[in-house]
């Protein structure tokens, strides 16, 4: 049975992080310790007024924001990880 990254390899997913960060991106792979986005956008909260859920929606809409062409995420700071298409008003 596969698990909950290994399905979502080659999606295009959000990533909740503790704290203010949120990653968007296509996961590329999920090892024991993290995970690894490709063409992704890495966003800290605090540089703008909108919601984890308004930015969400706008990312769904416009496409993901590429800032880094692979981003390492270490799985202690994930709080919740999804499809980006999954993401509902």
């Amino acid at each position: 049975m596969s698990s909950a990254p290994d399905v979502l390899v080659g999606q295009i997913v959000v990533v909740d992080l503790d704290g203010p960060w949120v990653a968007f991106g296509r996961l590329v792979q999920a090892g024991p310790g993290w995970i690894e986005l490709a063409e992704a956008d890495l966003h800290d909260m605090r540089e703008g007024s909108s919601t984890r859920d308004v930015y969400a929606l706008e990312t769904q809409k416009l496409g993901v924001r590429v800032n880094r062409r692979r981003v390492l995420l270490p799985v202690s700071q994930i709080i919740a990880m999804s499809r980006l298409d999954d993401v509902t008003a």
